[in-house]
């Protein structure tokens, strides 16, 4: 901006000299204005970078989540093999005793051995019931996931938040800083895309915020040490040990 003795000087030139200062002028009031422009487009793309990693974030979320399922979904195969290899188990058991009932000469060397074999069957069906209850330990491990996915999406929504802020006080700045005019429409562009930023947030964190405090006493009370160890004692205590009384 001209100062007062600039203009005492202007006002003292005639003619081509004149016309010249004022080109000068115009020279430097467009060169800044290209700077502005060019610093005002960088900003916008790192707030697009900003943005971007954190859709990524969210994505490798839901990666995690997706491969915790996987491991759920194993878990349950595994519990069917061996409720299978348990009913296998029990089969030959039964023809086990079948061959005792053939087989009254035989010593009590095989009638001890028969005995074995109904202990390692019980111990077979012990262990499916773990099974269960490692069923149940995956399932809140699942809950945990969900829950993660969920603090990712509310991290995501504050760097919306964020972006929004930046973009407002980008727009404040250049306003405060180059008054009223031209480049103005810009500038209210970039207030006007900060506003719409933060009242998306607000919403979307809103909607997950009401999720949260519905999932947070659930995953409280699947995970409190007396729910864990009550499910563990309720797996065993579903069988009766009728070989070892």
């Amino acid at each position: 901006m001209p100062d007062d003795n600039d203009n005492k000087h202007i006002s003292s030139l005639q003619g081509e000299e004149l016309i010249k200062v004022m080109e000068e002028w115009a020279d430097r009031r467009e060169a800044m204005a290209e700077d502005r422009t060019k610093l005002a487009q960088f900003r916008t793309k790192l707030a697009e970078e900003r943005t971007t990693l954190a859709h990524q974030r969210t994505e490798l979320a839901e990666r995690r989540t997706d491969l915790a399922e996987g491991r759920t979904k194993l878990a349950n195969e595994r519990t069917a093999l061996s409720t299978r290899r348990t009913e296998l188990a029990d089969g030959r058991t039964q023809l086990a005793q079948k061959r005792t009932d053939l087989a009254d000469s035989r010593t009590n060397w095989s009638q001890s051995r028969t005995e074995w074999a109904e202990m390692r069957n019980k111990l077979a069906e012990i262990r499916t019931r773990m099974s269960g209850a490692r069923t149940g330990l995956a399932q809140s491990r699942t809950n945990l996931s969900q829950y993660r996915t969920l603090l990712a999406k509310q991290r995501t929504e504050l760097s919306y938040l964020r972006t929004g802020l930046g973009f407002i006080a980008l727009g404040t700045f250049f306003t405060r800083l180059f008054g009223v005019g031209p480049w103005s429409a810009i500038d209210a562009v970039i207030t006007g895309a900060g506003v719409i930023s933060i009242g998306m947030a607000i919403k979307l964190f809103l909607k997950s915020y009401r999720v949260e405090r519905k999932m947070v006493p659930r995953l409280e009370k699947e995970l409190a040490p007396e729910a864990v160890e009550q499910r563990v004692e309720e797996s065993i205590r579903s069988h009766k040990f009728g070989s070892f009384t």
